[in-house]
């Protein structure tokens, strides 16, 4: 079972779901968990998530894009001092559930600002037992017809290549 968090309508979870797993979405928006459900047919609960929240009886998998806001050029990149900052909450559940491999996807303005909060979260996956693994992907580059480049991290036990660019781009 893969735990989605900060789920949105579920894009992360219908790469997943294709590949075979279970996903159980949370996000506080309750038309995104409409969506989520009539997409995918698959569970989504509405809750804010909070660090320490009872979410499941465990995940293999646990992938998530927390809200991008505090790290985003246009949300001024407040990072934790911004009050949407769902980091705490996404490395809580790891903490606990402690899944085989996680996946985070959020705005390369991580790097700007933010970059030091950004290490802090690979040290703290790598202290998880994670080796980590991340990469600025165009979505272009996969034959998705959007301008859109996004900041993918992977924490997982040692054996993870990111995929090759199927429409251009460079690996």
């Amino acid at each position: 079972m893969a735990l989605d968090l900060f789920a949105g309508c579920g894009g992360l979870a219908l790469g997943f779901e294709s590949a075979g797993f279970l996903t159980v979405g949370f996000e506080s928006d309750a038309d995104a968990c409409r969506t989520y459900r009539s997409n995918l047919g698959s569970p989504c609960h509405q809750v804010t998530l909070e660090p320490g929240a009872e979410l499941t009886n465990g995940a293999s998998v646990i992938v998530g894009g927390p809200p991008c806001q505090p790290f985003s050029v246009s949300g001024n990149q407040g990072g934790r001092a911004d009050k949407r900052d769902g980091f705490p909450a996404f490395l809580s559940a790891v903490e606990r559930y402690k899944p085989k491999v996680v996946v985070i996807e959020n705005v390369r303005g991580m790097f700007y600002k933010n970059r030091a909060y950004f290490e802090g979260i690979q040290t703290r996956l790598e202290n998880l037992g994670y080796v980590v693994d991340w990469r600025l992907l165009h979505a272009a580059d996969f034959g998705v017809p959007q301008n859109r480049e996004r900041l993918f991290a992977v924490g997982h036990p040692g054996h993870f290549e990111f995929p090759i660019p199927t429409h251009g781009g460079s690996p």
